[in-house]
């Protein structure tokens, strides 16, 4: 491959990724009201795993992991991009729901990871939360819940709610 053919790959994917980036940070800046259109607003009660007052859990459908839940808020919240500093109490009890699961079921188990697809990679518009334990099936997939690149398709936990109380209202 030659060098302006490299330059071109370069340059085109940076295009790219800036429109997807542009993308997901312009999409549904709000939050909506729970529609029949979100499966997660009224998921099936025999399919829940543990809840809270505000909080569900259950299995992802399609998991990537030996364990794979989420954990959504029951307030219709569409993603990471939509928080506001008003919604740091749900994601600290999300949080400590998580932490709950991973001490009784999991205690010891390393490599868990705990956090959020960014818009536009996620495919459903409900807030929810990834709780992750190992080994990952196949073993690729746990790239796409690796923060790679500042977190442009994975986010941390940490990483979301340290920038929501760094946030300005």
């Amino acid at each position: 491959m030659n060098s302006i053919s490299i330059r071109s790959s370069i340059v085109y994917s940076s295009i790219i990724l800036n429109l997807l980036l542009v993308i997901g940070s312009n999409t549904m800046k709000k939050k909506h009201t729970p529609t029949q259109e979100c499966p997660f607003c009224d998921y099936p009660s025999d399919k829940i795993l543990f809840q809270t007052e505000n909080v569900v859990v259950f299995n992802d459908r399609t998991p990537k992991a030996s364990v794979h839940y989420l954990i959504c808020p029951k307030e219709h919240i569409i993603s990471i991009k939509t928080l506001t500093q008003k919604d740091i109490p749900v994601l600290v009890e999300m949080k400590q729901v998580a932490d709950q699961l991973i001490k009784e079921k999991f205690s010891g188990q390393e490599g868990i990871v705990l956090g959020f697809h960014s818009p536009p990679f996620y495919s459903v518009k409900h807030l929810h939360l990834h709780l992750l334990v190992p080994p990952f099936r196949p073993k690729f997939k746990k790239h796409s819940y690796t923060s790679h690149f500042g977190g442009i398709w994975f986010k941390d936990f940490s990483v979301v709610l340290n920038e929501l109380y760094n946030s300005v209202v």
